[in-house]
């Protein structure tokens, strides 16, 4: 598939916000690949720091399903857009941020308004039996239920504020992510496709 057609000089970041176990992950790995976008897992790039002292800070502040502090988070965030905008890449998915409407503000006031978000929605026994599965293969350290029942009570709690503020704003598309992954992509592409044209 070709790369989307975005010619503006100014990033254009999707926010893919929803609950653990939704396919965030996923989803963008295929989105990016099909249309030659950057993904930005914000967790990702916080697991990967390099710093032994915040990387040490990071895992147990994710582990105890917690949430980074601020500074650490757009940092890093600004770091990884500069990067790949010098590189000619200029439309991101920024996977699971915003998390809180601190870090709203806060990219709002950095970023201005380059946003659209996508909201992944689904029950929370799949979203469970996601993560359970997907810890079998991941080896990442908060993908037990323990840490889950603490992301998903910081998600209802932090990050659905985050989506109805966003949804006032109307920047946000809804996608029932329920079913199979594969069966669902057709609808994320579709999604994308109309975010990235807003």
């Amino acid at each position: 598939m070709p790369a989307i057609a975005y010619s503006s000089e100014r990033p254009k970041i999707i926010f893919i916000l929803g609950g653990p176990g939704v396919g965030k992950g996923t989803q963008c790995t295929r989105l990016a690949t099909d249309f030659d976008v950057v993904h930005l897992s914000v967790g990702d790039l916080l697991r990967n720091q390099e710093s032994p002292e915040l990387a040490s800070l990071i895992k147990n502040t994710m582990t105890a399903g917690g949430i980074v502090p601020l500074e650490i988070v757009m940092a890093a965030i600004q770091d990884a857009v500069d990067g790949h905008v010098r590189n000619g890449q200029n439309v991101f998915l920024m996977d699971g941020f915003p998390r809180n409407l601190e870090q709203l503000a806060a990219f709002q006031e950095q970023f201005g308004d380059c946003c659209t978000t996508l909201f992944f929605q689904g029950p929370e026994d799949v979203l469970l039996r996601r993560v359970l599965n997907r810890h079998k293969t991941s080896g990442r350290v908060d993908d037990n239920e323990i840490t889950f029942r603490k992301r998903i009570q910081g998600y209802y709690d932090q990050t659905m504020p985050v989506i109805d503020k966003l949804r006032e704003q109307g920047q946000v598309i809804e996608i029932d992510c329920t079913g199979d992954l594969d069966e669902g992509y057709d609808t994320v592409k579709q999604a994308f496709i109309e975010a990235v044209s807003r």
